[in-house]
């Protein structure tokens, strides 16, 4: 029996991956402030899923998430994702904001991963995959805390992959560009207030960016992450993927 463990798991991409993960056999901790409804429609679709609410920032979040692990014995896959931070300019971010979303964005993934990691070598290895972002190779304004904290994680995961490499524990991470979730619809109502132009402007113009002329699928971002988190994936680590229709190429 092989467990999954992922944050974020409630909606748009993290639920997209945690489907994928267990039609492909594995058992579901998923976490998110709220996930007894993804809980509910993973069990309605015969996959094995426990719920473990809290925010990712707090610590007492990783300590309930290792003992859910702990209760399994072992774990192969750990996703990394939560929701975004506000949409703002960053000379508009106060300290505060800073301050919660580092917690957020940087410091509780990594606490979990560094809690995680005696199961991982407990089960001969695993598999590690943060969802990043696009703006970490091209940022983009309105973005800063997201520009910012995503490629500090980034960079710590990179060093991540580096010392536990010769252990077997691989770790990755997916950066989409314009998906198709709530975050998009929060994106583009953020841009249409401050241009004074309607949402389906803020769309047309984005997807005109893009090369492939479209919004990506949730489903289209979990099917790379999914690969770097099952066994199939033997030989990558360290590296970015990115799932975003060709704009930062």
């Amino acid at each position: 029996m092989r467990v999954a463990l992922l944050t974020g798991a409630s909606s748009g991409m993290g639920f997209a991956v945690a489907r994928r993960m267990g039609e492909e056999g594995y058992s579901l901790i998923l976490n998110s402030r709220d996930p007894s409804e993804a809980v509910r429609r993973l069990e309605a679709e015969g996959y094995k899923a426990v719920g473990v609410p809290g925010d990712l920032a707090e610590p007492v979040t990783a300590e309930a998430l290792l003992r859910a692990a702990e209760r399994f014995g072992r774990l192969d896959a750990l996703l990394l994702n939560h929701g975004g931070p506000p949409v703002k300019p960053l000379l508009e971010i106060s300290e505060e904001e800073w301050r919660r979303y580092f917690e957020l964005m940087v410091v509780g993934p990594l606490r979990l991963l560094r809690l995680l990691v005696p199961l991982f070598r407990r089960s001969g290895g695993g598999r590690v995959v943060a969802i990043t972002s696009f703006t970490t190779k091209s940022p983009y304004p309105g973005a800063g805390l997201s520009n910012s904290l995503r490629a500090a994680l980034l960079n710590a995961l990179k060093t991540a992959a580096l010392e536990l490499g010769p252990e077997g524990i691989l770790v990755n991470a997916v950066a989409p560009g314009y998906i198709l979730t709530e975050r998009i619809a929060e994106w583009n109502r953020a841009h249409a207030e401050r241009e004074g132009v309607t949402e389906e402007e803020i769309a047309r113009r984005t997807t005109a960016s893009i090369p492939l002329r479209r919004y990506g699928k949730p489903e289209e971002a979990a099917e790379v992450a999914v690969f770097l988190l099952s066994p199939r994936n033997g030989y990558l680590t360290g590296q970015q993927v990115l799932v975003d229709g060709g704009l930062a190429v």
